[in-house]
């Protein structure tokens, strides 16, 4: 363990311990002398709004000079500040150039910047092309695309996001508690705006274009892992008494090799197995954000090997991703 870490870990314990002053003083001191941990943990802190005060401007800032101290994961993590204007306009350019500069000195970086140099974007990251879409039902409104997603943009986000799986929860309709539940037994992680990268950014202003959605609707993207005899029930992606509803759902397969899985939904009569890259888009609402039951759905046990999805709800308007340390599941 690193000095630096050393003095975020005292930080912890000093805030588990309510000496709030003592931690930032320790972290502040430790900043002024250029430790890149302690930088990024100042950054880390004006996003989360505690102990210090949320600011994004102070945290984009702060990430920035820890990324430029050495921090690896601090300067990728400006990267993608820079790119969704967190603390300012968002510059898709500016973060690649940022993106650029870390590759020379981590691998990591460098491969992010080789997926994206494969994509087939814009100036401004947005795609300049998109499959076709096969309409599959309108009752619900469920949309196919094939090779949505190209099989290293699968790969990286899969190994993105395994260190961060969590066993899924769901959300109780009656209390609107989260909660481990047999209904749903799969592992998921959330790249909200700490845990993605530039890769992810671009795949969701994707996503959007696909959906003929606002990207800034969208919640953070969601990866799921189902290995053999684990299955979501049937269910809904609408969330009970939410006022800004999940208008839209897609669905994205990231991997082979597995039996089952199949994504059902009972009122269309539709099975739907997606190849690696496919994706599905269906509508969880009616245009006037009543809950459409149709669009219920399941996705089938896993017969054997994993299966691999990601998942992006889209809702009526804005949502903001920042609130929580660890986003929902659900």
């Amino acid at each position: 363990m690193t000095g630096a870490e050393t003095v975020a870990n005292q930080a912890a314990h000093l805030l588990d311990a309510g000496a709030v002053e003592a931690a930032v003083r320790l972290v502040s001191d430790a900043a002024r002398r250029g430790d890149p941990h302690a930088l990024n943990e100042l950054a880390l802190w004006h996003v989360y709004g505690s102990p210090l005060r949320r600011d994004f401007g102070l945290a984009r800032l702060f990430f920035g000079r820890a990324g430029e101290a050495g921090h690896k994961a601090a300067a990728i993590t400006h990267a993608v500040f820079v790119a969704l204007g967190a603390g300012a306009e968002p510059d898709w350019r500016a973060a690649l150039g940022l993106l650029r500069a870390a590759a020379d000195r981590d691998p990591l970086a460098a491969r992010q910047l080789a997926i994206i140099d494969g994509m087939d974007i814009d100036e401004n990251g947005r795609p300049l092309s998109l499959p076709a879409i096969t309409q599959r039902a309108m009752s619900p409104d469920v949309q196919q695309f094939r090779a949505l997603l190209s099989s290293d943009e699968c790969a990286h986000v899969m190994a993105l996001a395994e260190p961060l799986l969590i066993p899924s929860i769901v959300i109780d309709s009656r209390t609107g508690r989260q909660s481990p539940n047999p209904v749903r037994t799969s592992f998921g992680a959330v790249l909200g705006p700490i845990q993605q990268d530039l890769v992810v950014h671009a795949l969701n202003l994707r996503i959007a274009a696909a959906t003929r959605t606002n990207i800034d609707h969208g919640e953070p993207l969601v990866v799921l892992r189902y290995r053999p005899g684990q299955q979501y029930r049937e269910h809904h992606d609408g969330l009970p008494g939410e006022q800004n509803q999940r208008h839209r759902t897609m669905i994205a397969y990231l991997n082979d090799g597995y039996g089952g899985g199949e994504t059902t939904f009972a009122a269309a009569g539709l099975a739907i197995r997606g190849s690696v890259g496919d994706a599905i888009s269906f509508a969880n609402t009616f245009p006037d954000g009543r809950i459409d039951e149709r669009s219920r759905h399941a996705g089938q046990p896993v017969q054997y090997g994993s299966k691999w999805i990601c998942t992006r709800w889209i809702r009526m308007r804005n949502f903001d991703p920042w609130g929580l340390r660890t986003p929902s599941l659900r």
